[in-house]
């Protein structure tokens, strides 16, 4: 069973209505389809007790750099993952939602790959929603898996984003290059990427405070000396930044694992190679009230990467821009080593 495209970015929030203004006004998305599923759960059933639970949920596509494709889920009566999530760690993004090429492939994947599920509920007797618990193994989400792209009943609520931050152009996203996964062991991890995602190989990086690497980091305005192992593996069109914090300050441990742990930390969404387009975007994120918190030159000065401060906008993540301005010498764009899982002999765990 292939799991390479992405369906839906789950993220749970307190209040729908606001949280869509707020994606209007950051991001872009202004056509949204919103549903109440109050009475309209059946067959729930929560770490295999049978439960009952209820929520909204708006669904948006940005659109202005790129399509990516985003889930707002408000929690309401009951018990579901989101709730559980919402009380836990706070906003956040809650779940990936992955498209599979074949539904009938799902049960024996998730038992090859030894999940359970967190969840599952039938919609108006139509569509069944099924969320399997990759927290413990992944860092802090859920996965679901699904051949439907749509949910029943939904209707479209148009805002008009434009108006809402003054006829500027939103934060530029155009794809997810990958999903910043804060956890405590990258290596622990990644047998369970392979698994879940089918990802067989990962560059291996250490990234600290030193001239090729990162030559100066900054977190809210002060240089730091920081420092953080990282892998990076690629499946379909998303892939993932897994990454263990090793030292210093920086918002990775300050602002989100000292409060909620594990977790999908950041969207590097936007790319660019033009210095005046980078600065420009990092102008217009100012304005809308979302400017870099984190970031650095990389790799003597080829390249930066900054994180504009959303996470009280977009609820619970940031989103990562990063310029690239020429090659970097060879010594400092290789990845420290590539872990391979094709050269596993039994291919178990």
């Amino acid at each position: 069973m292939k799991t390479t495209k992405l369906n839906r970015i789950g993220v749970v929030v307190r209040d729908l209505e606001e949280a869509m203004s707020e994606y209007s006004r950051i991001l872009g998305i202004d056509t949204w389809q919103v549903n109440d599923f109050d009475g309209r759960l059946e067959n729930c059933r929560s770490h295999g007790r049978i439960s009952a639970g209820s929520y909204r949920s708006a669904r948006g596509t940005t659109s202005f750099a790129g399509e990516v494709p985003f889930e707002l889920v408000q929690p309401t009566d009951g018990e579901t993952p989101f709730k559980e999530f919402l009380l836990t760690k706070g906003e956040g993004i809650c779940f990936l939602s992955v498209l599979v090429d074949d539904a009938t492939g799902i049960e024996e994947h998730v038992t090859s790959a030894g999940l359970t599920e967190a969840h599952t509920h039938r919609i108006d007797d139509e569509v069944t929603r099924t969320f399997y618990d990759t927290r413990p193994l992944l860092g802090g989400y859920l996965v679901e898996y699904t051949a439907t792209t749509g949910l029943p009943g939904a209707r479209e609520v148009t805002l008009d984003g434009a108006s809402l931050r003054g006829g500027r152009d939103p934060l530029p996203m155009s794809e997810v290059m990958h999903f910043g996964v804060l956890v405590d062991d990258v290596m622990a991890a990644l047998p369970y990427y392979r698994d879940v995602f089918g990802i067989e190989t990962f560059d291996m990086k250490t990234w600290q405070h030193e001239f090729g690497r990162l030559d100066d980091p900054i977190y809210r305005g002060a240089h730091e000396s920081t420092g953080y192992f990282t892998a990076q593996g690629f499946v379909g069109d998303f892939g993932f930044e897994i990454i263990q914090v090793n030292y210093g300050d920086c918002h990775y441990n300050r602002e989100f694992t000292d409060q909620r742990g594990a977790g999908i930390h950041h969207i590097f969404g936007w790319m660019t190679r033009d210095e005046g387009e980078w600065g420009d975007t990092c102008a217009r994120a100012e304005d809308l009230g979302v400017p870099l918190c984190m970031g650095s030159d990389l790799r003597g000065g080829a390249a930066a990467f900054g994180y504009w401060d959303t996470f009280w906008e977009l609820k619970g993540y940031l989103v990562e821009g990063v310029i690239r301005r020429r090659q970097p010498d060879e010594r400092f764009a290789n990845p420290d080593w590539t872990v391979d899982f094709t050269t596993l002999e039994g291919r178990a765990r």
